[in-house]
């Protein structure tokens, strides 16, 4: 980047400072820890506003394992999650629980083969981004 130490801690000082970066984390390795699927579930909702849908299934339990992120989202469905769960037999559980919650009218489940590593996502960023 052809900048001093000093200017690249400034530079991330004032990102922070912005809201830009809003903190740090680790990148898991998810089969280490017994969590090797990752699900996507498209979720239908008859209610015009899903909030009340969206708050009870991101307060549900979900045994062996637990619902990432949950999403609103534009189109056909209403609301897109992320799960990460320990065996299909879980995640027919996590789909039953969220089917029970009323104005869901159904749902769509992909489960994730791969990831394309974050650093190689992060090289396909265009220029503005990721530098």
């Amino acid at each position: 980047m052809h900048l001093s130490r000093p200017a690249v801690f400034e530079r991330i000082r004032r990102l922070e400072a912005q809201g830009v970066i809003r903190g740090y984390g680790a990148r898991i390795h998810w089969e280490a820890l017994g969590l090797p699927l990752t699900d996507f579930v498209w979720i239908r909702t008859s209610n015009i506003n899903c909030n009340d849908s969206a708050q009870q299934i991101a307060g549900l339990d979900y045994e062996g394992g637990f619902l990432e992120e949950l999403y609103r989202i534009t189109g056909e469905w209403c609301m897109l999650a992320r799960f990460r769960l320990a065996t299909p037999a879980l995640l027919q559980q996590a789909l039953d629980r969220i089917r029970l919650v009323p104005g869901v009218q159904n749902t769509m489940t992909t489960i994730a083969l791969s990831c394309v590593e974050p650093a190689q996502a992060a090289a396909a960023q265009p220029r503005s981004l990721a530098g």
